[in-house]
């Protein structure tokens, strides 16, 4: 077929006719038409290549696409379409058909990029894929090919896969380990699972179990004996005609002789693991001594019951490879002034809430000794003190209220009650730094002064925090000149009668313990006892907000559980939550129950080569129908497991990444980090040496020879001789995963194709190509005009005649 681009040319060739009659004139004549031909642009259109097909053979296909196939009519097409069969890898059909296989092409994976690179690169007009969509490796849509795609898309196979194991990275011999096989299913069928332990003689009953639709379930309770590394594998037996590929699965765990669980002031706990077979030891503070000789601690404690030697331990115990969980009571998280100490720093929550966008306004004045015996210590006691007072200042909202009386023998505000603004602050950290000593120690005006102000206030929360290293000249009489004691007492009720509360810190040995302990339990605040002048600074903080901010929570949750490896397989939804206590989740926390406003519950975090946990409610007194929740004991149990796991001397990950594997390798011993090591991955015949890139940590991307990445393995750590770690290669089977249609659709919309609606006659509109043939008409009448002119020249010296005659 031909076409012309400029017609209306042609509308020039009767000029031709003008021309003389003579010979010479005939053959001019022939070349200005094809001359006037070229100039109308002729072009000739034909089909620009065939229709290629793109057959899914994958597992989660089977032969449902070749059946579908043979319903297509491509008896309209302007010739035979070429059929392609893909999975994993991509063939012409005919190659597969002698072959007499697919086994070649990788049915356990599918991908359909790579099919339709190899379409595109067969001079295709169009391509017809026949898949249910789901893709397993590569990504088609960054392969869409330069012509358009249709697609008709066909149901995935039912599957039942045995999607993982759970179990605990180690456990003790003698234990009863609780393993937990996550079975996916489509459909509701019976299924029989058989485990079985490598290297072990022992006989391991098969588990029949009823599966429903979803993740399901199925408990094994396995029986640990001996020690050294145990491999649990269990194969899935499933009455259906299905993939066989993911039906296996395995675990590793360490088995080893383990040190005690110390649990500090929290019978619950000791209940709840001591019925679960742990081996737990009761305790106090007295036993946070180096080194500690524990698998994991559980803290139910205020900070002021261990010394600042205590909280380093505790937190560089956790550094170097320890397990600790705080759970919650009237002296945990925030409620007992761990804010900002070497503990804290390694919990996955903080008690800093300053991300709380719902907070009453506050003011609070701190009263402070600023006596002559303030200036003695090493750093002084007024220095502490001004620390204290500063961190109160940094912890303020710019809507909260703070103001700072000095007592001595005078009475004198540092800053009045004022907004914690930006330059507020600047101006209260100046006029702490001012603040020096002198004179002796006289409390009431200083206490009349601030609850006056206060009580002058329209702020939601009042509070005042008393600092004295004293005792109160004040507080105790009569005196020489008839006058009585003042009722410091009564100071305090008549303020929280007017809705002021009040707290006393203690500082020192000398201080007034018993008149402060007297206005603290007076003015419904906290007395602290501060022998240690260094915890003063965290006293402050802490105080500031356990006074200021809304840190029990009470009145009855409700929880929402966050799907989590610790916890994968709730048989129900967690059970209302009466208190707990307020606190943020830290950035590398991981939240596995959360309370109202995204407020953890329960929450894990890996901390250096350590572990933590937090348990915000007290399952002694608050936990209410939490705490008979049945799947509790599950989920804290298997926590305090994954806290007594200790990284191994060589620990070794494995991931995924674009095609390649990145081991990663830490490397420690005895809480030390061992560097400058030669050490070597070797997967499936490839060996590459890792790279130290951290203290303790190496790292190599592994490329494997063709494709055996897919086929799942182990990789091997070795140094020098010895296998020193192993990562298990998983091969996650995403062939039945959702989201095939998606796929194909987006396929067939940006690249101008459509989808099929069902097989039948299949004719497609088909693109041409065009050949522009101009050139053609113009060199021939160009031949034609100087072959004339040729011609006529030597017929001339043929004739002996003259060209003019």
């Amino acid at each position: 077929m031909m076409q012309l681009s400029n017609p209306w040319v042609l509308l020039s060739l009767p000029l031709v006719l003008l021309l003389p009659k003579a010979t010479r004139w005939r053959w001019r004549a022939v070349a200005l038409a094809l001359f006037i031909v070229a100039l109308a642009g002729p072009t000739r259109l034909s089909p620009s290549g065939a229709v290629a097909v793109l057959v899914d053979v994958s597992e989660s296909v089977g032969e449902t696409a070749l059946v579908a196939l043979e319903q297509f009519d491509f008896d309209g097409l302007s010739q035979p379409p070429e059929v392609f069969q893909f999975a994993g890898d991509t063939a012409r059909a005919e190659d597969v058909a002698e072959s007499g296989s697919v086994s070649a092409l990788l049915p356990e994976r599918t991908d359909l990029a790579r099919a339709l690179q190899v379409a595109a690169a067969s001079d295709t007009a169009r391509v017809l894929v026949i898949s249910d969509g789901v893709q397993s490796a590569g990504d088609a849509l960054l392969a869409l090919p330069p012509v358009a795609v249709d697609a008709y898309p066909i149901p995935s196979r039912s599957n039942v896969r045995l999607a993982s194991l759970l179990a605990p990275e180690q456990a003790s011999p003698g234990e009863t380990v609780d393993v937990t096989a996550v079975i996916e299913s489509d459909q509701a069928v019976e299924v029989v699972l058989y485990p079985s332990l490598e290297g072990d003689a022992r006989e391991l009953a098969p588990i029949r179990s009823q599966l429903q639709p979803g993740r399901n379930p199925v408990q094994l309770a396995l029986p640990v004996s001996g020690e050294g590394n145990l491999t649990l594998t269990a194969r899935l037996e499933v009455p259906l005609d299905q993939p066989t590929s993911d039906d296996t699965a395995s675990v590793d765990i360490a088995v080893s002789q383990e040190d005690p669980i110390l649990i500090i002031n929290d019978p619950a706990m000791v209940r709840l693991l001591g019925i679960q077979g742990f081996d737990v030891q009761v305790g106090g503070p007295q036993d946070i001594t180096s080194p500690l000789r524990y698998s994991a601690i559980i803290i139910r404690d205020g900070v002021r019951a261990f010394t600042p030697g205590q909280l380093e331990l505790l937190g560089s115990y956790v550094d170097n490879g320890g397990g600790l969980m705080m759970t919650g009571g009237p002296e945990s998280f925030g409620l007992g002034a761990w804010y900002r100490t070497p503990v804290e720093d390694v919990l996955p929550v903080s008690t800093d809430l300053r991300t709380d966008v719902q907070l009453p306004l506050v003011a609070m004045v701190i009263v402070l000794d600023r006596s002559q015996s303030m200036s003695s210590g090493r750093p002084s006691k007024i220095s502490l003190a001004k620390e204290g007072a500063i961190s109160v200042v940094e912890l303020a909202y710019q809507e909260d209220r703070l103001g700072l009386i000095t007592f001595s023998d005078q009475t004198e505000w540092a800053f009045e009650l004022r907004p914690a603004t930006d330059r507020g602050k600047l101006e209260m950290l100046q006029a702490i730094l001012d603040i020096d000593t002198q004179g002796g120690t006289i409390l009431r005006p200083a206490y009349e002064q601030a609850l006056d102000t206060l009580r002058a206030s329209d702020a939601s929360v009042k509070h005042i925090i008393i600092l004295s290293d004293g005792q109160l000249y004040d507080g105790r009489g009569p005196f020489s000149d008839g006058s009585e004691a003042t009722d410091f007492d009564d100071l305090a009720r008549l303020g929280f009668g007017d809705g002021i509360t009040t707290s006393t810190i203690a500082l020192g040995e000398g201080a007034d313990f018993e008149r402060l302990e007297a206005i603290a339990r007076s003015g419904d605040g906290r007395y602290y006892s501060a022998l240690d002048v260094s915890t003063l600074p965290r006293i402050f903080t802490n105080e500031a907000l356990t006074a200021t901010r809304s840190l029990l929570r009470d009145g009855g949750f409700a929880l929402t559980a966050r799907r989590h490896p610790l916890a994968p397989t709730l048989s129900s939804a967690p059970p209302m939550l009466d208190a707990y206590i307020a606190s943020s989740l830290k950035p590398e926390g991981e939240v596995i129950l959360e309370a109202a406003d995204g407020e953890p519950v329960v929450a894990v975090s890996r901390q250096g080569l350590g572990r933590s946990a937090a348990l915000t409610t007290d399952l002694n007194t608050w936990a209410g129908p939490l705490g008979r929740w049945a799947d509790l004991p599950a989920v804290l149990g298997t926590i305090t497991r994954w806290l007594q796991a200790r990284p191994a001397e060589y620990s070794a990950t494995v991931n995924r990444e674009s095609g390649q594997l990145k081991v990663v390798v830490d490397a420690v011993k005895d809480g030390e980090y061992i560097n400058n090591e030669f050490l070597e991955a070797r997967f499936q015949g490839v060996t590459q040496e890792l790279s130290q890139v951290a203290p303790g940590r190496y790292e190599v991307l592994l490329t494997p020879n063709n494709d055996t990445i897919s086929t799942g393995g182990t990789v091997l750590i070795v140094r020098g001789a010895d296998v020193v770690a192993r990562a298990r290669v998983t091969t996650p089977n995403a062939e039945f995963a959702t989201g095939g249609l998606e796929t194909l659709s987006s396929l067939t919309r940006r690249s101008g194709g459509e989808l099929v609606p069902e097989p039948g006659r299949y004719t497609p509109i088909t693109p041409v190509a065009e050949t522009e043939l101009w050139m053609w008409f113009a060199s021939l009448g160009l031949a034609v005009f100087i072959a004339e002119l040729i011609a006529r020249r030597f017929a001339f010296l043929w004739q002996g005649q003259s060209p003019e005659a």
